[in-house]
């Protein structure tokens, strides 16, 4: 097992910090970049070996495309506000680099 500073929670109190963290920024992050936040969860990767992983997955309507951008949070390398704080940064940077809108194909989704 992965060990984890004792104040940072298990994988349940951990997760929980982080959405709400990260929650927070993605609404911030739609405010400013006229995005529509459309879901934000995290789930239990099924299928992994030894230690339990846990990833976040937000999916978010950004120039008529919708964007889906997931990463693992857990087990976790850094605590829950600085992690959600790292993955809306990165989230903001790849609506802004990867999203292009190609002729004739506004329906796919846009994996992040």
């Amino acid at each position: 097992m992965t060990d984890v500073p004792a104040d940072w929670g298990g994988p349940e109190e951990y997760t929980d910090v982080f959405l709400r963290s990260a929650l927070r920024a993605a609404h911030d992050l739609c405010e400013r970049r006229g995005a529509e936040l459309e879901s934000l969860t995290c789930e239990i990767v099924p299928g992994t070996t030894g230690d339990m992983v846990v990833a976040a997955t937000t999916v978010i309507i950004y120039r008529g495309r919708r964007c889906v951008f997931r990463r693992g949070i857990w087990p976790p390398s850094h605590p829950a506000t600085i992690r959600a704080a790292i993955y809306a940064s990165v989230l903001e940077e790849r609506l802004m680099t990867r999203v292009v809108s190609q002729l004739g194909d506004d329906t796919s989704s846009v994996d992040l």
